[in-house]
């Protein structure tokens, strides 16, 4: 009896073993990544460079790469915190050496590199890793310097198809010879994974899901790697090869392999133009990445457009990334309130376009009808628009001192959230209508413009005619110059 229960807690002890070998899913979390290093050897280092693409996150710019000097001290050691708000690459680079490890936000990632041992064995001997992914990042070195890192061989495939030398390795020079190439090395990279008898079963797995993605993003490059494979140059011959291009891509996604959760740690931009250009059916998407990915979005939306999120957004983001919202919509806030300002003027007023209006495409010659004699600034804007309500700020005082020679007109759609609309107009000068979609539409057609944005400006002579419209607002000074030659 004793010795079936000492088997059967090693046996449990084993299958925990073997599950922590496994790969987990992204981790996010607010909390930045630490990152500490100790470099041992005569002549080491005084500094080393750090450097991560810039994914998930929410304390700096969201786009390019985060980069950052360490200093050693006395000992060669080194701490630092990377702000990275999910799993991570990241690359050290000292003298002309690198290697890469991956980090996790909220937890700590440590490496020991021995100089000596680096220059005599190499990377894998030389380091040794501890916190999260040791293992894991420990295989990825030894295989990136054995040569059965997935990234790099098809990374050499393009270096080859971009100076033309692929086309002298194909087989047979020719569409099909391509793919047949394409074949021949994702099953070539998978027996060199099985193959290998010192990586770890977590990167076993992320290497074949490397492998697979690599192999699916290639496919769309076929025609720049074969030269088009002899195309002749007409319309209906390329619009033919796109077709063959686009069934030879659903037919790779019909498994979904991109449902494979650890993708995520490798496809970032490459699976948004894959999936926008080269696949006509909806893709399915490891849960840690489209979350992400969504949140990217949001973030980019309210940082880099400042454009609020709807109440729609709001909700999906409630609903579907909870983990993620408190701090998306933390952004939200802090942009809502860098857009905000109480009018104490009276000077504002919500109307209403006569019952004609449901039925007409002259919705401009309504809206203009109680205001002729006098040039009107017409608005066209929405509640989340940024940029929108900046001018209604910057503007606020210009209109209150022009009011009695210009009529400020604005129009919201009703995308817009009503109770949102109406707690904010009451602080923006002048006459506020709300229309429908089709309203809306019937109005853009009237603007001799490019109607396409937001927001969208149309400056109205006394008479009633269009003096000049354009999108967008830059500041007040050039918002002036166009409505100061309607004033003259």
């Amino acid at each position: 009896m004793k010795q079936t229960i000492i088997f059967l807690l090693l046996a449990v002890v084993t299958m925990t073993v073997q599950a922590q070998r496994h790969l987990p899913e992204i981790r996010y979390d607010s909390k930045p990544a630490v990152l500490s290093g100790h470099i041992i050897g005569a002549e080491k280092p005084s500094t080393l460079h750090l450097r991560s693409m810039k994914r998930y996150c929410s304390g700096m710019p969201l786009d390019g790469l985060w980069r950052e000097e360490v200093t050693l001290d006395s000992n060669g050691q080194f701490e630092t915190s990377i702000p990275v708000n999910m799993t991570n690459s990241c690359t050290v680079r000292f003298g002309g050496q690198q290697f890469s490890l991956f980090v996790v936000p909220g937890k700590k990632v440590s490496f020991t590199l021995n100089l000596q041992q680096l220059q005599l064995e190499g990377w894998a001997e030389a380091l040794t890793f501890g916190g999260e992914l040791a293992r894991f990042n420990h295989d990825l070195v030894y295989a990136t310097e054995a040569g059965i890192d997935p990234i790099g061989i098809y990374d050499e495939m393009e270096d080859k198809r971009n100076t033309g030398q692929l086309l002298n390795e194909l087989p047979e020079k020719s569409e099909q010879g391509y793919f047949d190439y394409l074949d021949t090395t994702r099953h070539r990279i998978d027996k060199m994974i099985d193959a290998e008898e010192h990586i770890g079963t977590a990167y076993r797995e992320f290497a074949k899901a490397v492998n697979l993605y690599m192999y699916g993003s290639m496919i769309p490059f076929c025609g720049q790697s074969i030269q088009y494979a002899g195309i002749p140059d007409d319309e209906a011959a390329y619009d033919a090869f796109e077709a063959r291009l686009r069934s030879r891509c659903d037919r790779h996604m019909q498994g979904d392999p991109w449902a494979n959760p650890l993708l995520s740690y490798v496809m970032w931009g490459d699976a948004d133009m894959f999936i926008a250009h080269y696949v006509s059916r909806p893709v399915k998407l490891p849960d840690s990445y489209w979350k992400c990915w969504y949140a990217s979005k949001y973030l980019a939306q309210i940082e880099k457009e400042k454009t609020l999120l709807s109440e729609a957004q709001k909700d999906s983001l409630q609903t579907l990334m909870s983990e993620l919202s408190a701090e998306v919509l933390a952004h939200n806030d802090r942009l809502e309130q860098e857009l905000s300002f109480v009018s104490e003027q009276e000077m504002s007023r919500i109307c209403s376009l006569p019952d004609e209006a449901a039925s007409t495409d002259d919705i401009l010659s309504l809206l203009l009808k109680p205001y002729r004699g006098r040039p009107v600034l017409l608005d066209l804007w929405e509640t989340t628009c940024g940029p929108c309500r900046v001018a209604f700020k910057e503007m606020h005082e210009k209109k209150r001192e022009l009011a009695d020679r210009i009529h400020f007109v604005s129009v919201a759609s009703d995308r817009s959230d009503l109770a949102t609309w109406q707690r904010l107009v009451p602080n923006y000068i002048g006459d506020h209508f709300r229309l429908t979609g089709q309203q809306l539409q019937a109005l853009h057609r009237q603007i001799p413009c490019d109607t396409n944005g937001i927001p969208l400006w149309v400056i109205i002579n006394a008479d009633g005619t269009i003096h000049h419209a354009f999108v967008g607002y830059s500041n007040l000074d050039s918002m002036m110059k166009e409505i100061n030659q309607v004033l003259q």
